[in-house]
């Protein structure tokens, strides 16, 4: 579901560029904007509906429609009766103020943000936000382009020229990007990289192939210990040392990653009107410590209209990273309860990093930075293209819907909404909820 920012608002409707993250509000009079994309099951906007055919509850309870506009390439329409479709019992209530603040024209405004890419993902990457650009209309459609590595850069400011914009796609391909992630298979002691749980099981010409299965990882270890036991200490220091900066390094990414999603949505939040980022990474690490920053994020980029698309830049992968993340959260918890050598400190120590490490693996990461914010995650192909296509005509047609809450009270709390239509075999995306703000808060 999409919903574009539950944009909050008092008569008449206020931006404040000083202070987009709580727009001013009187709780007697505040209203909801939700922005609202339907499909058909071929994936094409629905251009036909009436407010009669929205249903939206806002925590569970029906609420009453006060206006519906169809926004349908930058042209703003108003869509029948909103009191003739109303949704809830008693008399439709007087539109609020703001509605007619909707302009006839909408500009649209995308960050395209290139996360720190490998060498092989980046081509993937590039082609994708090449195929974006060109799906840009000159006249509304406003883009810019950014690199967050070591540092936040902007290659090409927000621009709607589309030579400008592929040319500074072109150049970001053609610089070597900080990634210090350590996906690339790194030269050493086969024996190593046969006990390391980011060793795929099959054979290759980049590493002999990891182990299959705890026991056999387990029967390895004790063979080294019985034949060669200087050498089984040293390949324990070794792996120590490894499981360590691979912590340590997984911090470092994740700060770095969170501080340009972070930087591009305060930007971006000073601009009215709806705003989209095309987020090319391979993988945002969020560690306990990067959680409250990583919901920050979501929750500024709701208030302030933003939606996430994501892109997982490696395409089709060799080797599953589903699959390594089993084999270390099967380590974990084997080490966890016994089954597996352990090393010293707490009992619960590999308990809690197998949690870590699911609830931080890179499809529910970005898919839910995608859900969250009323986008979707692309992933699992080569055609990134096809995906990016896909989000521009999203953010080009959509409906609004502006409703009063029925409980009016601006606590500071998140409201969860929820968008149906009554019409079969039609896909509704819209943003999970808003912040009731109060006036001053």
């Amino acid at each position: 579901m999409k919903c574009a920012f539950a944009a909050i608002f008092a008569a008449p409707l206020l931006w404040s560029s000083g202070d987009v993250q709580q727009p001013p509000v009187r709780a007697t009079t505040a209203g909801v904007l939700i922005d609202v994309s339907v499909l058909d099951n071929k994936g094409a906007p629905v251009v036909d509906l009436e407010p009669v055919d929205f249903e939206l509850r806002e925590e569970g309870k029906l609420q009453q429609l006060v206006s519906v506009t169809l926004v349908n390439g930058g042209v703003a329409t108003t869509v029948g009766s909103p009191a003739s479709g109303a949704t809830a019992t008693g008399p439709a209530p007087p539109p609020f103020e703001g509605q007619s603040a909707v302009p006839e024209t909408t500009p649209t405004v995308t960050a395209i943000l290139f996360d720190k890419l490998s060498p092989e993902a980046m081509p993937y990457g590039v082609r994708a936000a090449l195929a974006y650009v060109s799906t840009l209309a000159p006249t509304r459609d406003q883009a810019g382009i950014f690199v967050a590595d070591v540092t936040l850069r902007t290659v090409e400011p927000f621009t709607a020229d589309q030579n400008k914009l592929r040319a500074g796609v072109e150049r970001v391909g053609a610089t070597a990007v900080a990634n210090v992630r350590p996906e690339a298979r790194r030269a050493g002691d086969l024996f190593i990289q046969k006990v390391d749980p980011n060793t795929p099981p099959t054979a290759s010409a980049e590493h002999p192939g990891g182990f299959a299965s705890i026991v056999e990882r387990e029967n390895m270890l004790k063979a080294m210990a019985a034949n060669d036991y200087p050498r089984y200490l040293m390949t324990k220091i070794v792996l120590r040392m490894e499981s360590g900066y691979l912590q340590l390094l997984a911090e470092h990414e994740g700060q770095s990653s969170t501080a340009g999603l972070r930087a591009v949505v305060d930007g971006l939040a000073l601009v009215p009107g709806r705003k989209s980022i095309l987020y090319f990474t391979e993988n945002l690490p969020i560690t306990d410590r990067l959680k409250p920053k990583f919901e920050a994020i979501i929750g500024h980029a709701n208030r302030a209209n933003i939606t996430f698309y994501p892109v997982d830049a490696s395409g089709l992968r060799l080797h599953s990273k589903d699959a390594e993340l089993s084999r270390n959260v099967n380590l974990a918890g084997a080490q966890g309860i016994g089954d597996s050598q352990r090393e010293p400190g707490p009992w619960t120590k590999e308990l809690e990093r197998q949690d870590q490490l699911l609830v931080s693996r890179p499809t529910a990461i970005l898919g839910r930075l995608a859900k969250d914010t009323g986008g979707f995650l692309i992933e699992n192909t080569n055609d990134l293209s096809a995906g990016v296509a896909r989000m521009q005509q999203e953010r080009s047609t959509y409906y609004l819907l502006g409703f009063q809450p029925s409980n009016a009270t601006m606590d500071g709390k998140f409201r969860r909404v929820s968008v149906k239509v009554k019409r079969p075999k039609v896909t509704v995306r819209a943003r999970p909820g808003y912040l009731a703000v109060a006036a001053g808060r």
